[in-house]
């Protein structure tokens, strides 16, 4: 009798002993099983006390020192490559997506900043524009636009929201760079950082000195990666955006159709002609685009799309209308080259010539991208490009076709 009373004595307050447990620590409990809401541990029934030994006996032995330390620490990212991919070695743009650069503040007129070249077209503008703001979104450094750039930009789009360089905040001298050599400089930094602190977060700023870009950036593989970041930059103005869809709208009446009620894709083109034959030859050896490499993109898409419509933006509407014109091709007749970027970011997809103006334009749309393919090594522009939206179509009938680099 002593044994067994012993034996009831023990279990009944080990079941207590599980139940104080229980109400202490309950979310591993919830992941078996919720007891009922009317069970009280006065009155639990020796049923009641088995089923709830039962529940104890299955649940994990804690380590509450390691769980705290767990849940303090933040998520580590993956190791860095060894040896760290640097941009001016590769030519390209990599960037640690897993890290985050605390922002330093804009008004924080002690910390150095950058400001880039203002130099340039509709088209070089935006590119410089962007380039820098990628700096600021990646890097988290303080980053300033010059006059020219900002009114340039401001008259057609309505979300330039970089500030512009004021003495009173953007002070003291700065260091002409390379936008590469800058980006290096900035992508070593952030690997540092990363080597010296436990977070995905980094808090320390980056940069030491300030400088200014000299060149004319256009990272093009980091555009792509960021496309949706750069449509946020750049939000054309409702007077720009009304004519641009007013001349689609003209060019559809053939067509007893309008950009918002159509029942066909629409692929945009770009042709640059008039002033970039010289400039192609002296930087890059490069001959113009002729009709075929916009035969070949035409093609591209007709055999991937039901019953595309190309709408072709061109500062040489005549040559495009005795080359390119057809049942399926139309040349929008502008004189605006913002609004021509407008209608050409209005396409389903999009067809592009070598410049920034081309590129920009389709950047900021949606859907694919399709670009000259060239092995020509003196033009790089998008050789670093890998993305499954943009497309190298041949400019002659000698050249494979490729998707991808």
């Amino acid at each position: 009798m002593a044994t067994l009373r012993q034996k009831r004595i023990l279990a009944l307050g080990s079941g207590l002993l599980c139940f104080v447990y229980v109400l202490l620590f309950p979310k591993p409990l919830d992941k078996h099983r919720r007891l009922p809401k009317d069970v009280d541990n006065n009155t639990l029934s020796s049923t009641e006390l088995e089923n709830l030994l039962v529940i104890c006996r299955s649940l994990p032995i804690l380590n509450t020192t390691a769980s705290r330390t767990n849940e303090q620490a933040d998520p580590r990212p993956s190791p860095l490559k060894d040896p760290l991919p640097l941009p001016s070695q590769s030519g390209c743009f990599p960037y640690l997506s897993e890290l985050y650069v605390q922002p330093v503040p804009e008004h924080d007129c002690d910390q150095p900043y950058v400001t880039v070249n203002q130099a340039g077209r509709l088209g070089n503008k935006m590119c410089q524009y962007a380039s820098l703001y990628l700096l600021r979104h990646l890097f988290g450094v303080r980053v300033s636009t010059l006059d020219k750039m900002h009114a340039t930009l401001d008259k057609f789009f309505k979300s330039i929201v970089m500030p512009v360089r004021k003495p009173s905040c953007f002070v003291g001298k700065v260091k002409s760079i390379s936008y590469m050599d800058l980006y290096d400089k900035l992508y070593r930094a952030e690997a540092r950082a990363w080597t010296n602190t436990t977070s995905s977060v980094i808090i320390e700023p980056l940069l030491d000195t300030s400088y200014h870009v000299y060149d004319f950036p256009e990272p093009r593989d980091l555009f792509l990666e960021h496309r949706k970041l750069i449509h946020t930059l750049f939000k054309f103005r409702d007077e720009v955006m009304k004519n641009a869809v007013q001349n689609i709208n003209n060019a559809l009446k053939s067509f007893n159709a309008t950009y918002h009620q159509r029942d066909f894709p629409i692929v945009t083109v770009h042709v640059r002609r008039t002033d970039y034959e010289g400039h192609l030859k002296m930087l890059y050896k490069l001959t113009q685009l002729g009709k075929l490499y916009y035969t070949n993109a035409f093609e591209f898409y007709k055999k991937r799309l039901k019953r595309p419509l190309f709408l072709v933006v061109s500062d040489d509407p005549k040559w495009c209308k005795e080359n390119l014109q057809a049942k399926d091709v139309l040349v929008i007749a502008s004189e605006v080259p913002a609004e021509d970027m407008a209608a050409m970011s209005l396409g389903d997809h999009h067809i592009t010539s070598y410049g920034t103006f081309s590129f920009m334009a389709a950047l900021l749309g949606n859907g694919n991208i399709t670009h000259p393919l060239t092995t020509n090594p003196r033009y790089n522009l998008v050789r670093c490009v890998d993305s499954p939206v943009f497309h190298r179509v041949p400019r002659s009938d000698k050249q494979e076709v490729y998707k991808q680099r």
